[in-house]
Parts: C-alpha cells; sequence; structure tokens
C-alpha cells in the first residue's frame, strides 16, 4: 500500500509529566499501546518544509480556519522507507495523506528536486496534488524536529491517542537520515497529549480525561520547533 487517507478529529492539550503518568496509568486499563510503544517511547523524526514566505507557519500562528502543513517523517536513521505526508487542517477535522517514499527519493525532495514525485502519480491519486503544492509554494526544509511517543490505540471510531514528550529541533541541518544529530529542547517537562477519533470519543476515555480539566490548545510542535525564526 503506497498512500495512506485519513479524516478524523484532533484534539490536543499540554500536560507535565507528573499528570501525563497519571494519565497513562488510566489508559492502560482501557486500551491497547499500539505495536511501536510495546517497550516504551519510541522516536518520531520529521523534516518540515514550508514556502519561500513560510505561509504554513503563519497561517498555524494566525489560526486561519483552512491550513496545511507538508513533512517527511522516519522512525529510524536506518529506514530505507519514509512516509511524505500532507496535513490539512478545517477547524476540528484533519485529512492527512501519507505517501510511501523512498529513501532516496526522501533525499531529494528536500534538495527541491519535486521531480522524483513523478514516479507516483500512477501510484497515488494525491501524489500530483502533494508535487504541485511543492512546486507553487517553492517548499524548502526549515526544520528538523524529533520526540519520543508513546501511543494508545482502540479500533472503534480509529481511536488514537498519543504523548509526544522530549520534544527538540534543529532549524539550520536537515538530514532526516542523520544518526546523531544535534537538537535544541523546544520546552522542558511538558507532555503533548492528542486524541484523534472518527466521529465520536468514547464514553471511557472521556470519563478517563475528565479529572485532569484539560484544556485544548491548538499547540504545533513544527510551531514550536522553529523558534530561532520566530525570534527574528
Amino acid at each position: 500500500m503506497s498512500e495512506l487517507s485519513v479524516f478524523r478529529t484532533e484534539n490536543k492539550y499540554l500536560l507535565n509529566f507528573a499528570e501525563a503518568s497519571q494519565l497513562r496509568a488510566r489508559l492502560d486499563k482501557l486500551l491497547k499501546k499500539d505495536k511501536y510503544s510495546q517497550n516504551g517511547a519510541y522516536v518520531v523524526r520529521s523534516l518540515y518544509l514550508d514556502t519561500v514566505e513560510n505561509s504554513d507557519y503563519h497561517e498555524k500562528l494566525a489560526g486561519t480556519e483552512i491550513r496545511k502543513k507538508i513533512r517527511i517523517r522516519s522512525y529510524s536513521p536506518d529506514d530505507e522507507v519514509c512516509k511524505l505526508e500532507i496535513k490539512q487542517k478545517n477547524g476540528d477535522l484533519q485529512h492527512k495523506v501519507s505517501l510511501l517514499i523512498s529513501r532516496e527519493d526522501a533525499v531529494e525532495i528536500s534538495r527541491g528536486n519535486f521531480s522524483v514525485m513523478f514516479d507516483y502519480f500512477d501510484k497515488s491519486p494525491n501524489a500530483a496534488y502533494i508535487y504541485s503544492e511543492l512546486c507553487l509554494g517553492i517548499y524548502r526544509p526549515v526544520a528538523l524536529i524529533e520526540y519520543d511517543r508513546i501511543a494508545y490505540m482502540h479500533e472503534l471510531y480509529s481511536t488514537r491517542i498519543t504523548f509526544d514528550m522530549n520534544v527538540r529541533s534543529n532549524e539550520s541541518y536537515f538530514d532526516l537520515f542523520d544518526t546523531q544529530p544535534i537538537f535544541t529542547p523546544v520546552f522542558d517537562n511538558m507532555v503533548v497529549l492528542e486524541v484523534k477519533y472518527n466521529g465520536v470519543l468514547l464514553d471511557s476515555i472521556s470519563k478517563a480525561l475528565e479529572p485532569f480539566n484539560l484544556t485544548r490548545t491548538s499547540v504545533s510542535k513544527y510551531c514550536l520547533g522553529r523558534k530561532i525564526y520566530f525570534d527574528l
């Protein structure tokens, strides 16, 4: 399967480590961890691209109702296949298209050689769309962001809950497959909680969240990871 297309609701919250630990203890009794979290947190690394005018970044900060972001995601420096993803946001609803691409093509796209996308046009109906967005916006790498994730899942309503910790970034070095890149911590003692589902959030999960009096936030790991640019 070369493409995954997902529509869902996505709500985000910020927790400190103590709160995150307490909530995870509750979820351990309700949900299964995904296959990557069986032995603890796993590493997620994304190379974010943006237009020459940083349009996606500014639209996120402005709270634009309909917006998008484009990234290349890997889970290990040894990955031979990774994901080219475009996430489109419309209010609370999110549409994510993930296109599996080769390691070599990921490197070429990060260098601005979008022509490698031609090979995916007959494999994915969305490949041409992603290609046109990359070209029209003159997208280029702007941030390499990494974090540690623990994820829970339930088959009903495609429910997925993730805890993203130790978020770190580099705004000047963009080698997605480097084994030891240098990162700067984005924030300390905070965890990004994401609650994702299609249609309805399970009542058992709603009750597990209630004691924490969580407030929804529009926190973006991408925007948080561009502190140097924001401070210019």
